[in-house]
């Protein structure tokens, strides 16, 4: 399970149901690697280091902003989202152009240029459905999910003295 720790930020209520918004911060690792001074990676993941990302979660417990919670995605299915952006994709690129270099000379397109238009409009259209694949409702094993909400810090603890 990959976790990560995050802040609700907003809480709104969508008929009848409590639906928070947990604020993530993205992080980098190059803070932690020896060689950041002499790499481009590391000056990019500077610039692009204090993004943040906003989740929204049906929740039943009782919340208040500025509580934290552990949100959590087991790796098989972080392994399986990322098969599916980055191979299908890739897959689809190289079908289509095999695919092309047959059909388009039958079509009378014999020009490289109506090969990379369909190469690429058929990369663009897989990109689609694996957009609405990964976002539709029924695929939640790879959405992360709310594992643990942590109790409220309290900042000001009076003691007194007897």
């Amino acid at each position: 399970m990959i976790e990560e720790i995050g802040v609700i930020c907003a809480i709104e209520h969508h008929n009848s149901q409590q639906v928070v918004l947990v604020e993530t911060q993205i992080k980098s690792t190059c803070g932690s690697c020896e060689a950041q001074s002499n790499c481009g990676v590391g000056a990019i993941a500077k610039v692009f280091a204090s993004k943040r990302e906003m989740l929204r979660f049906r929740l039943t417990e009782i919340v208040e902003v500025g509580q934290k919670v552990s949100l959590g995605i087991p790796e098989e299915n972080l392994l399986k989202a990322s098969a599916i952006v980055y191979c299908l994709p890739l897959f689809a690129l190289v079908l289509s152009a095999l695919v092309g270099q047959i059909i388009l000379p039958l079509l009378g397109l014999m020009a490289e240029g109506w090969l990379i238009l369909f190469s690429a409009t058929c990369t663009y259209l897989t990109f689609r459905f694996v957009r609405r694949f990964l976002n539709s409702s029924d695929q939640g094993d790879f959405h992360p999910r709310i594992l643990k909400v942590f109790p409220l810090e309290i900042d000001n603890i009076q003691v007194k003295q007897v």
